[in-house]
């Protein structure tokens, strides 16, 4: 980010209080939703020194939105990019930042491979509660990946007796269903959930998509002591027939995986300033590749892969939280966690076949430690992180944060931090072909953000946030080594990225809600390392690719009273820098910018259908808007949905 568009981002900034101010002698601004994952302090509400964004699961789904991907589209400071039809890989840039820098997780559960890479193209809500976005470095609490911020699903705590069910279907032979039961047992709460999702694609051939997921958990409290088990099972599988630059070219390529993640987390409060809590987490991944010959006369030069592999990680957590005053809060934590990957790869060739295998680990131990604290008009957070990782050594994390109240309907926040993305298993530990480098530093970064949130005239709730970061030893890829047998991998490009975030809630406008998002991001690379070619992944003064400088959203929503409720999201993204690699070199691609409308409704059923009888209908890309979100790859057009929902 250049000076003068840091100190634009500022003035925007500022400029927001003024009106946000006038409001204040007469307006009063109350505490947002509590965000569990911006302080991993549950049941202590505080003033929020972090920006975040909070999901809810219910609304989610009566807008038919059933995949993580498509619910992040609507948070601010948020480009979500999917390669082509439904289940194919999908891509998350937080604030300018590269696609593995956000941390997922699951119930506290990470979801991402080791070094940071994560699909959000096949995480299903089905049994989501919430989904609770913080944007910023977080790795002072979760270490590594957690570079731009963190994404949490929280699922269905159970409670109350419920059954629900839902089968649906739709434009390009989608189908869905979903089973799911809550209730109590003893003293314990369960709740169990089944789906299933599938679509034939939107490419003439080899383009079908399946998920299959089942999730359950329990929970007790006795007195004050309590301890929840999270179980999540998923596997799918994805077909493609495009070659790297989006052509139709392969029959029977697909890609699928299987994925078990286990969590448990308990605790015990001792008296009102003492509490102990322990968590373990585990994370069984079995990605698998498969694309043989096309037919019986593809035997020339390369014509065959498959690879499998078995990916785990297992995290475990000790932390006190000990309160020093009546609204302060100190957290002293340590964490022990252990990554493995064994892997297989076979490529067939006129040759002969070839085959692959390798096994590496690393361990990582950590020590962090978290102050948060509230005093009159002021909030503040202060946190520290040492890890100790067996592969590249310590790193040191911090944030500074603080919040004031600066009139009753006015609050500005601001926050400093550093984070840090570990290498992945390849870039370290690559043989064959590629060499890994053993010696690569994790990539870096440093942040800063200013915001204000306040009322205007008494209703709407107006949050202005400019953030600014700096990447620093991003890990390249190079064909041409500085010697023979030399590591192909290395710690050289840097790049900045800032901006400024919009939100805008207006609740009933006539009966209608509606929220108002804009992001303007700027990135540029500082230095492309290799990369001499101006059509290479980095060029020097250039933004980075596949992230718009302008996103754009208004959602509105009212609600029928007993009768349902209905929604429309118009969202426009502008255009983007791309590589188009189905040629070589890749040619340089300007992605146009593009406009959608999705339009949804949740209508009651008469009741002598079904106590609790709903009727789903969505549509997306209304206007059957022709896109691309990667060059060469072409997007879902007009999709309709219906599905009938039943609960009792």
């Amino acid at each position: 980010m250049t000076p003068s568009s840091f100190r634009r981002a500022t003035l925007l900034v500022a400029c927001a209080a003024v009106p946000v101010a006038a409001q204040a002698r007469r307006d009063t601004l109350t505490l947002p939703p509590e965000v569990v994952t911006a302080t991993r302090l549950p049941g202590v509400p505080r003033t929020p020194t972090a920006t975040a964004t909070v999901l809810d699961g219910d609304v989610l789904r009566a807008e038919g939105i059933t995949h993580l991907a498509d619910a992040l589209r609507r948070v601010p400071g948020l480009s979500v990019v999917r390669s082509s039809s439904f289940g194919s890989p999908v891509s998350l840039f937080l604030r300018g930042g590269e696609s593995d820098y956000v941390r997922v997780l699951v119930d506290g559960v990470p979801v991402n491979d080791p070094g940071g890479a994560v699909d959000l193209g096949r995480i299903t809500l089905d049994d989501v509660e919430r989904i609770e976005v913080v944007r910023g470095p977080s790795s002072v609490l979760y270490g590594s990946e957690a570079v731009t911020g963190v994404i949490q699903l929280f699922t269905r705590r159970g409670g109350a007796p419920q059954q629900r069910a839902e089968v649906g279907g739709g434009s390009y032979g989608t189908r869905r269903a979903s089973l799911g039961a809550d209730g109590r047992l003893g003293g314990a709460t369960w709740t169990l959930q089944g789906d299933h999702h599938a679509s034939d694609g939107i490419l003439a051939y080899n383009n079908a998509y399946r998920n299959d997921g089942l999730a359950g958990a329990l929970s007790f409290r006795r007195g004050a002591s309590d301890l929840r088990v999270t179980t999540r099972y998923s596997g799918s599988s994805y077909r493609y027939p495009t070659g790297s630059g989006g052509a139709l070219e392969d029959r029977n390529a697909e890609r699928g995986e299987h994925r078990l993640l286990l969590g448990a987390e308990g605790g015990r409060r001792w008296n009102d300033r003492f509490e102990v809590r322990a968590a373990f987490t585990a994370n069984t991944f079995h990605p698998r590749t498969s694309d043989g010959a096309d037919d019986a006369g593809d035997t020339l030069g390369f014509y065959g892969f498959t690879s499998t592999a078995v990916v785990t990680r297992r995290v475990a957590d000790l932390r006190t939280v000990l309160r020093t005053g009546r609204a302060a809060h100190l957290t002293l934590g340590v964490e022990a966690a252990r990554e493995v990957e064994h892997a297989n790869s076979v490529s067939l060739s006129e040759f002969g076949p070839s085959a692959d295998s390798s096994r590496n680990a690393r361990d990582t131990r950590a020590a962090y430690a978290q102050f948060l604290g509230e005093h009159g008009r002021l909030a503040w957070s202060a946190g520290a992180r040492l890890d100790d990782n067996s592969a590249f050594g310590t790193f040191r994390t911090v944030r500074l944060g603080a919040a004031w109240r600066l009139a009753p309907a006015l609050r500005a926040r601001a926050s400093v931090g550093n984070a840090f993305k570990a290498p992945s298993f390849y870039e370290n530990f690559a043989t064959g072909f590629v060499i890994g480098n053993a010696a690569l530093r994790p990539e870096r970064s440093r942040a800063t953000e200013l915001g204000v949130e306040g009322l205007l005239a008494g209703r709407a709730l107006v949050r202005v946030t400019g953030f600014t970061q700096r990447f620093r030893d991003l890990i390249q890829y190079t064909f041409v080594t500085p010697a023979p047998g030399d590591p192909n991998y290395y710690n050289v490009a840097e790049a900045n990225a800032g901006g400024v975030e919009v939100e805008a809630e207006l609740p009933d406008l006539a009966g209608v809600d509606a929220i108002i998002g804009y992001t303007w991001t700027d990135t540029r690379v500082v230095d492309a390392g290799f990369d001499t070619d101006d059509n290479a992944t980095f060029v020097a003064g250039n933004r980075l690719l596949r992230r718009p400088e302008h996103v754009a959203s208004l959602r509105l929503a009212r609600t029928l009273g007993r009768a349902g409720r209905v929604s429309a999201v118009v969202m426009r993204v502008g255009e983007r820098e791309d590589r188009d690699y189905g040629v070589f070199p890749a040619g340089v691609v300007r992605l146009p910018a593009y406009a959608t409308i999705d339009l949804a409704a949740e209508l009651a059923l008469p009741g002598r259908w079904w106590p609790g009888a709903q009727l789903q209908l969505r549509a997306d890309n209304v206007a059957d808007a022709r896109l691309e979100q990667i060059a060469g790859f072409r997007a879902p057009g007009r999709t309709l949905y219906a599905g009938l929902k039943l609960s009792r």
